[in-house]
């Protein structure tokens, strides 16, 4: 258990409980980020591959936008469900506040993320 608490640098005094979903939390939270990250990548590929084409279609970068911006998406849903669990690790009206407004600002950004995606389409 020792070791656990160096990698993720834990304070000494935490439950095995805790210890456990706080694991749980950051490897959700690298999930989501390694989701953005790998389609940030691919949007770059494509958009590579795209400019060294003779044709200059528009389509196809609404499909690269449409296409990154879905995993943007995914990989936000995947942080929102990260910081829910660390809720719940230690449920205190301060803890549940900040939950409630990065989630009420990451919703905020999905909607608008949504609504600009189905304008490509």
């Amino acid at each position: 258990m020792d070791w656990l608490q160096n990698i993720f640098s834990l304070p000494e005094t935490v439950s095995v409980l805790a210890l456990v979903l706080i694991i749980i939390k950051r490897v959700v939270s690298l999930i989501g980020v390694l989701v953005i990250l790998w389609g940030a990548f691919e949007a770059l590929y494509l958009f590579i591959c795209h400019c060294q084409k003779s044709s200059s279609k528009t389509s196809s970068i609404d499909l690269i936008r449409l296409k990154f911006g879905r995993t943007i998406i995914l990989g936000l849903e995947f942080i929102v469900a990260a910081d829910v669990i660390e809720t719940t690790a230690a449920p205190d009206y301060y803890s549940v506040g900040i939950l409630a407004s990065l989630v009420g600002i990451r919703t905020l950004l999905t909607f608008f993320m949504n609504r600009e995606l189905k304008g490509i389409k």
